[in-house]
């Protein structure tokens, strides 16, 4: 039986760890490197790690703090941010990550999804789909002003090639009021892919109701961590008491 992962997640700004509300009005909130080794120390499951602004900036990830970052870990790592040819793959790879997660090419080159997959094998290939609820229904929110309702979009994604969606809501990003079970649960009818659900989790009910009211085996996370006293361990052991299969 597959484990249930929980997967902080690191937001960078080109020089800090930030944290956003609903993606606006970002905190600063600690050094990636110091992070990642105390998440290491407490034997999380993944991390991942995205510099949110690198494609805004039209600039590439700092390769050296990737590195560092990496090498606090004994974990499997997600790198993220400004990655648009499969030389950034490459690169990323080459400095240890194991999946590479991409956003912003999918909407300018589609195709590039294919590529990458095709060279590097879909297990490493992973999509942020970052997700609004208008009139009742889920779209996709992007910079390229392409209108995708959701189940349209992931159907796309994943016939391209992607290994992994890692889906987060904005509504709920950073307001730690409890995740839209709805949205999961819609996505998880069409995905034929793992999804690593993000967005809502502030207390450990916010967890259990997830993982009791849906099929969801990963959720990622950085509110709870950055600004209460939960642990990953304090999830995953609410978890284990409720019959969830966890690496404790």
């Amino acid at each position: 039986m597959l484990k249930t992962r929980i997967i902080p997640i690191l937001t960078f700004n080109g020089f800090a760890l930030v944290k956003t509300k609903q993606f606006d009005n970002p905190r600063m909130v600690g050094n990636p490197v110091q992070s990642a080794r105390v998440y290491n120390s407490r034997a999380v499951d993944e991390l991942m790690f995205i510099d949110i602004f690198a494609t805004k900036q039209n600039r590439k990830i700092n390769l050296k703090i990737v590195k560092d970052v990496i090498k606090e870990c004994f974990m499997p790592v997600g790198i993220g941010g400004g990655v648009n040819t499969l030389d950034d793959i490459n690169d990323l790879l080459h400095v240890g990550a194991d999946k590479v997660i991409i956003k912003q090419v999918a909407f300018s080159n589609p195709n590039f999804i294919t590529a990458a997959a095709n060279f590097f094998g879909s297990q490493c290939i992973c999509i942020s789909i970052d997700v609004k609820k208008k009139n009742n229904e889920y779209f996709i929110l992007n910079e390229n002003g392409v209108n995708f309702k959701m189940i349209d979009f992931i159907k796309i994604v994943q016939d391209l090639g992607v290994g992994e969606i890692i889906l987060n809501n904005v509504d709920c990003d950073g307001v730690m009021n409890g995740f839209d079970i709805n949205l999961y649960n819609i996505a998880s009818l069409i995905a034929s892919v793992p999804i690593v659900y993000v967005g809502g989790g502030g207390n450990l009910d916010h967890y259990e109701e997830l993982f009791t009211k849906t099929n969801c085996n990963a959720v990622g996370s950085a509110s709870i961590f950055h600004f209460t006293q939960y642990t990953p361990s304090d999830i995953k052991n609410r978890l284990y008491k409720i019959g969830k299969p966890v690496r404790i």
